[in-house]
């Protein structure tokens, strides 16, 4: 047998526990049981899915009723939400090979140890405003770096071999690079 309810709060200690209403002023305490690695405590008004286990009067939370992102077939949308229920970051594992992720502030990968991407195809980029990359060291290796441009002359930068003309003096390589 099985109940429907109404997420009130989640007591989170080693295990989630919620406190489940599931009629009018009837509230029900249960474990949240969810597939391995899982860790997503549901928010307030969440409708959980409560079953009876082995007819002793106890109930686990097995599932939430989940409004979809637009998976399809084959898909894997992973999501979080703040306390009003609002979306704030959407993982998407697409059926044609292609992982999204979209997120309406800022995104931040952070990792203790070594972080990998790798691609046997094009990766690409898209922001609307300015990328910032920031590490100890960059390194590019493998092809060509080519930017489109002009690069303004400051005596800094890879954009030129030979940073002040021995003629002129005039400053040949530049750091920044406009009109791309």
């Amino acid at each position: 047998m099985g109940r429907i309810g109404k997420h009130l709060k989640a007591e989170i200690e080693d295990y989630i526990e919620q406190v489940i209403e599931t009629r009018l002023n009837y509230k029900q305490t249960a474990f949240t049981f969810a597939p391995s690695g899982d860790d997503s405590p549901p928010i307030k008004d969440d409708r959980i899915i409560l079953v009876s286990i082995d007819g002793n009067g106890k109930f686990a939370a097995v599932g939430v009723l989940t409004a979809s992102q637009g998976a399809k077939p084959g898909e894997k949308i992973l999501y979080s939400r703040n306390e009003d229920g609002e979306v704030q970051a959407v993982l998407s594992l697409l059926n044609d090979g292609k992982v999204k992720l979209e997120t309406p502030e800022e995104v931040s990968l952070a990792a203790e140890k070594d972080l990998k991407a790798e691609s046997k195809a094009n990766v690409e980029v898209t922001t609307a405003q300015k990328m910032t990359l920031k590490a100890q060291e960059t390194e590019l290796t493998g092809g060509i770096l080519k930017c489109k441009g002009t690069a303004s002359p400051n005596g800094q930068g890879p954009f030129c071999a030979i940073p002040v003309c021995p003629f002129s003096g005039a400053l040949q390589c530049g750091s920044e690079v406009s009109g791309t």
